[in-house]
């Protein structure tokens, strides 16, 4: 096996250290685009000094005479820098004796604190049953909850924080989901309008949106259902699953209203079969990079992404460009007993962990439903990435001013492994405990809450890219290849030099016979080794990896310079041993029972030459008559997509899209309708039984067959009556004036799109009307 490893190592940092910061943390101000200004002289002159410079003013502040609100709305609602602009020009007028904008002041309700020992409650029907709030159950062995209780305590509820799900619809009119309904958090991207009610079905299909939201933001104490985790946040949807999902439609979705929008939680992507490499494109990504970039007033919009359901088929989510994004909370599962449940795919990206459903006798999670309902049997990662970002709101509450990377912090800071069960939990060289199955462990919300009240912002990110030298490298089946390369961490320019890592990606290209026949690990300078992909059973291609980019957080806190390790071990499988049940894909089976190459294009072969294909390679069609795999068909064939063959046109067509019907003839025939059929001269039409142009009737001159009942058109001198031409009209008949036919028509027989007897170019004879072409000949488009 032959690999072509460019390996580049992406290093990101924490950088806390490297700007040498030694002063105390303090807050940042939250600037609003409210005023608070002293005028003499009354309303009247308020209102008039308002309206010069684009204000309005919202009245008298209180019983404080003189004093008045003035209201900007083009200017950033909440923002860490004050405006600079009109009302530094409000403050030279000689009636204004002062002006302040206004800046969010934090205040704490001095009342009497509920002890700990008594609990919240609220009169939701299935309160009593939400085990994964307040996780106090001895008979079903939850051991531990997740301190959503402890941040509701606190004050925090998810207010003035925007949640919208990415996913088929919300029901936004469901009782527990209407009174936080947010309309410019939603979207429908399928039917390109902004309701994303679901698509109602016999099956329900469309549930998922709607269970997810319910989640987040389900309304406390309206004695309806369930409670959302921030029930007090803005929830809304984006209806983008229920049709073809295009790079476009994921663009759309990712980018919708990303300054109003704090969270956008999603609960797909690629198929989790085991064998499915797959992620992001071009619009897509930028759309992540934008809302890092921009969203959130520059803070970074929040990506909330279901690690994946594949445990089954032996997935692995390296293998998943989207939970493999830096730019994404990966979340991962757990029963409620800490045992890793069934569905479960372990990789190194995973960021940190929720509670969800496990094996049958383990409880599931209580949520909102179609049709106005609720549920007890929400499953899956689905149900972990909404409930992670629920949490993430409240921490949002608690300091809306923390960035992105603010929030990964917090997250691996405060998780927790506590008795969540897997074999590989280790300790890396920055103390924190990780996991390729739960990542940083089980999420606590009051833990990160006041982390968020305390937190300050982590400097600039900085990125350092370090390439390896490109090799060509021989993997022997059972041995591995190993790699050293010695990072420096960009220590030479001090814009992209790292200290301590975030992320570290490495991106590499492999080609192999048998991609799930692959593992790979990296080792950082201190030790801790990443399982960058495993061996996956139901992986048969032959395509590799082509500067594929996975990602470990497993190395968070730790230095970046030293030496990396990184290894790929080749551990053949049973497809690929002496003997197989069947030959794989790109084979085919000799008369000694030996598995043989088959030519590159064919998917499947009789035989090892070209012209001995079955079927074909994606992009390319087997061409009938000659078993060859063609990238097109050639004129006298049309494709068969529900076969992908190219098969024959009827002998008469040059190109045709069924066998019958004709969109070019060959020389000497001209097209029909959808037919071809010889070109016969003027005065004289085609006899299909003697296969010859045969004379029209004298009294025309062009018809469609024997006889003067036949024509289409009068000779000179002759007059059309009814269906005949006529020397003279009838009694009872009269000469018409001479209209001109439709634009359509090259010839005709009477006025109106109907009467077309031939066309002009570009249209085509439908039954007397001339239709627009929609064939193109060589050279048209």
């Amino acid at each position: 096996m032959v690999w072509n490893a460019a390996l580049r190592i992406v290093l990101m940092c924490i950088l806390a250290l490297l700007l040498g910061f030694t002063s105390v943390p303090c807050k940042a101000r939250i600037y609003t685009n409210n005023w608070a200004v002293r005028i003499n002289g009354g309303h009247d002159i308020a209102d008039r000094i308002a309206g010069k410079y684009g204000y309005k003013n919202m009245g008298q502040i209180g019983d404080l005479k003189d004093h008045y609100h003035f209201f900007h709305s083009r200017t950033i609602k909440r923002s860490t820098l004050s405006s600079r602009g009109g009302h530094s020009f409000i403050s030279m007028e000689p009636k204004v004796e002062w002006i302040q904008q206004q800046v969010v002041k934090r205040r704490i309700k001095r009342d009497y604190k509920t002890s700990p020992a008594q609990s919240i409650f609220f009169n939701d029907a299935k309160w009593n049953s939400m085990w994964y709030i307040h996780c106090n159950d001895d008979i079903h062995n939850c051991q531990s909850d997740m301190n959503i209780v402890g941040a509701w305590k606190r004050g925090y509820t998810g207010k003035d924080v925007v949640v919208t799900i990415l996913d088929d619809g919300i029901e936004r009119n469901h009782p527990d989901l209407i009174q936080n309904y947010d309309n410019q958090a939603s979207y429908d991207v399928n039917g390109n309008d902004m309701d994303p009610m679901p698509r109602y079905d016999a099956s329900n299909e469309n549930k998922h949106g709607t269970r997810c939201a319910g989640e987040v933001a389900a309304s406390a104490n309206n004695s309806h259902c369930t409670v959302g985790i921030a029930y007090n946040a803005r929830i809304g949807g984006v209806r983008m699953l229920d049709g073809d999902v295009t790079d476009m439609v994921e663009a759309k979705s990712l980018s919708l209203q990303p300054q109003h929008i704090d969270i956008y939680s999603a609960s797909w992507g690629p198929d989790d079969d085991g064998k499915t490499v797959d992620g992001p494109a071009s619009l897509a990504r930028q759309a992540f990079e934008n809302g890092i970039r921009m969203g959130r007033k520059g803070r970074g919009s929040i990506f909330v992404w279901a690690s994946g359901n594949g445990g089954r088929s032996r997935d692995h989510c390296s293998c998943d460009g989207y939970t493999n994004s830096i730019y994404t909370i990966s979340i991962s599962s757990t029963a409620e007993s800490g045992r890793k449940p069934w569905y479960l795919e372990e990789c190194s990206s995973t960021l940190t962990t929720t509670y969800s459903s496990g094996e049958n006798y383990d409880r599931k999670i209580i949520t909102t439903d179609l049709r106005q309902r609720c549920t007890d049997s929400h499953t899956g990662t689905s149900a972990s990435a909404p409930m992670a970002a629920g949490i993430i709101a409240l921490a949002l509450e608690a300091n809306p001013l923390l960035s992105w990377r603010d929030v990964q912090h917090i997250i691996v800071k405060t998780s927790r492994a506590g008795h969540l069960n897997a074999p590989d939990w280790k300790t890396n060289a920055a103390g924190y405990n990780v996991s390729h199955l739960y990542g940083f462990g089980l999420m606590d919300a009051e833990a990160m809450v006041k982390e968020a009240e305390r937190w300050k912002q982590v400097p600039a990110q900085h990125i350092c890219v370090e390439s390896a030298d490109r090799q060509i490298r021989t993997i022997r089946p059972e041995h591995l290849v190993r790699s050293v390369y010695k990072a420096t961490g960009c220590i030479d320019n001090f814009n992209h030099h790292v200290i301590y890592l975030e992320h570290v990606v490495v991106r590499i290209t492999i080609t192999h016979p048998r991609r799930g026949d692959l593992s790979i690990n990296l080792t950082s300078p201190s030790g801790t080794k990443s399982q960058l992909l495993a061996n996956r059973l139901f992986d048969h291609s032959m395509e590799g990896f082509k500067n594929w980019e996975f990602m470990t957080t497993h190395c968070w806190g730790e230095k970046a310079s030293g030496d990396w390790i990184l290894e790929i071990h080749d551990s053949p499988s049973q497809l690929r041993s002496q003997k197989v049940p069947e030959c794989p894909s790109g084979f085919f089976r000799d008369d000694k029972k030996r598995c043989k190459k088959c030519s590159s294009l064919c998917e499947t072969c009789v035989g090892s030459r070209s012209d001995q294909c079955s079927t074909c390679r994606p992009g390319f069609h087997l061409n009938e008559g000659s078993n060859t795999c063609v990238a097109s068909c050639v004129d006298g064939f049309y494709l068969d997509h529900d076969s992908n063959m190219c098969r024959r046109c009827n002998e008469i067509c040059k190109k045709c899209i069924t066998s019958n019907i004709c969109t070019e003839c060959k020389p000497g025939m001209s097209l029909q309708g959808n037919r071809c059929q010889m070109t016969c001269d003027p005065g004289t039409y085609y006899n299909g039984h003697r296969r010859t142009c045969v004379p029209c009737h004298q009294v025309c001159a062009t018809c469609a067959g024997t006889g003067m009942e036949a024509c289409i058109k009068c000779a000179e001198s002759y007059l059309m009556e009814e269906w005949r031409c006529v020397s003279t009209c009838s009694v009872g008949y009269y000469m018409p004036p001479s209209p001109r036919c439709d634009h359509s028509c090259y010839s005709c027989t009477g006025p109106g799109e109907t009467n077309c007897s031939t066309c002009v170019n570009g249209y085509n004879l439908e039954a007397g009307v001339c239709v627009v072409s929609t064939i193109c000949k060589d050279g048209e488009y």
